[in-house]
């Protein structure tokens, strides 16, 4: 398991690293999840696009948004790991890297409900849900920020 982890404002991807991106996003959130909804929100442009490789195999993804845009806090949101690379524990390196660069500021995510135990786990607690977001059950939940990890 040899994987690296790139971090990028949009500004800065290459058009290679936003292909592989949008690739997976779509692979996953619309294909294998049998979900159609607006994939391009434009909120990539002021997000900090967090990228783990496998080799170099984009393997998982997540966007950091600044507060104000999704929530009034930070948002974690377009969490996916490609299918091949699951179980390896790629999308936790990849958020708790995250909370480390904004250490001490709250989060909040709209999480699909399937992952309300994983999300615990990280610190989140939910505040509002489930509800039904693109006809998927989704919890919203805050993680404060203080969360200290083994």
């Amino acid at each position: 398991m040899s994987y690296h982890i790139l971090k990028r404002a949009f500004n800065d991807l290459t058009v290679s690293e936003l292909y592989q991106i949008l690739d997976l996003r779509s692979r996953v959130f619309i294909i294998e999840q049998t979900c159609i909804y607006p994939e391009l929100d434009f909120l990539d442009q002021m997000s900090m696009h967090y990228m783990l490789f496998d080799g170099d195999t984009l393997a998982s993804y997540i966007r950091l948004i600044p507060p104000g845009y999704k929530f009034k806090e930070h948002a974690i949101s377009r969490v996916v790991t490609d299918p091949l690379f699951r179980e390896h524990g790629y999308a936790t390196k990849l958020i708790k890297e995250a909370m480390e660069d904004i250490k001490g500021y709250p989060i909040r995510i709209s999480g699909q409900a399937y992952l309300k135990t994983y999300y615990e786990y990280l610190g989140f607690k939910v505040v509002h849900g489930p509800y039904q977001e693109d006809n998927i059950p989704h919890y919203e939940m805050l993680y404060h920020g203080r969360k200290n990890f083994e």
